[in-house]
């Protein structure tokens, strides 16, 4: 008699216990991911260096690959020339034209002169070479622009050393200004387009996916040179109901188990929850709860020792307050 009674006793509390579990925590399945990033190239060229083979890891800042820059280097020390010029410019209209003022501008015609001549050559030799499709089609315009640069620049000092026999107008000292700031955008714009043709890792613990150019292809602006994703940390999406989501909030701590690994929980913490609802997706839940309408859950994993791998099968649960 004694022990019949004590039985309803303990299914009480072990009812009362699997209650406050249900509360402080949701349960979820789920599929692991990993959030993949295609590196491009930004400047046209041919490719004279790819760092990173697949698996490897690079930091973020590192050269990826590189694409050929010799002419990029030219158009900097192009721009750096021209806005050189722009600025003598502008402070002999402001200045006044003195006698050493007039020396500097007949040098400055020499050696535009000389510039404009060699530039000439190199281009009078590309132009010959593309025609024997020995060149590409970059480097012809790069000739063809470097002509251009060199021939404006020759025009530009020939005009400076007529005006300096000629009073300065306001209107012509604005106008002198205004090339100045125009020369230092050309400058900055060369600066970068140099910039771009080393093609860099845009954050840390980037694991090489996919390499998928080679030394000496061609890339075209946008051509993808490799697929990286961070894998030291891994994502997760789950769907709950509306009950269970009123419990979760963002940055609610989880644990998510894979199937292969029961007894080494992985830490996790939610990240995105969705404000709107939707039907459960066809592949998570069965024939007769994908009529029901829940929310995703987005969960951030720390995979340090890259045990998580994208497509597994997981269970997160969810530590709710």
């Amino acid at each position: 008699m004694k022990r019949l009674a004590i039985i309803p006793l303990i299914a009480v509390v072990l009812v009362g216990c699997g209650s406050n579990s249900e509360k402080t925590s949701v349960t979820a399945t789920g599929t692991i991911e990993a959030t993949e990033s295609s590196i491009a190239a930004q400047v046209p060229g041919r490719i004279i260096k790819m760092n990173y083979e697949e698996g490897s890891v690079a930091g973020k800042g590192d050269t990826l690959a590189e694409i050929d820059h010799e002419s990029l280097v030219q158009q900097v020390n192009q721009a750096k020339a021209a806005l050189e010029i722009a600025q003598q410019q502008y402070d002999l209209l402001v200045k006044g034209a003195r006698s050493e003022d007039l020396k500097v501008a007949e040098e400055g015609i020499k050696q535009a002169e000389a510039n404009f001549n060699l530039t000439r050559l190199a281009f009078d030799r590309t132009k010959k070479l593309f025609g024997e499709h020995s060149v590409s089609q970059s480097q012809m315009d790069a000739a063809r622009a470097q002509y251009d640069v060199a021939s404006a620049q020759l025009k530009s000092a020939q005009e400076t050393l007529a005006k300096l026999r000629q009073y300065a107008r306001p209107e012509e000292i604005r106008a002198s200004a205004a090339r100045v700031k125009q020369a230092e955008a050309a400058l900055d714009y060369a600066r970068i387009a140099l910039d771009h043709s080393y093609v860099r890792c845009p954050f840390d613990n980037a694991t090489v996916l996919d390499k998928l150019m080679e030394m000496g292809d061609y890339a075209g602006i946008g051509t993808p040179l490799y697929t990286v994703s961070n894998l030291r940390t891994m994502k997760m999406t789950v769907y709950v109901s509306e009950v269970e989501l009123a419990r979760i909030r963002l940055g609610d701590k989880a644990k998510v188990v894979l199937d292969g690994m029961p007894n080494h929980p992985f830490d996790g913490k939610v990240i995105y929850i969705s404000p709107t609802a939707e039907f459960t997706p066809k592949n998570v839940q069965t024939k007769q709860e994908r009529i029901k309408l829940v929310f995703a859950v987005k969960i951030a994993i720390a995979n340090p020792e890259n045990y998580l791998k994208a497509g597994l099968p997981a269970d997160a649960t969810i530590y709710t307050k």
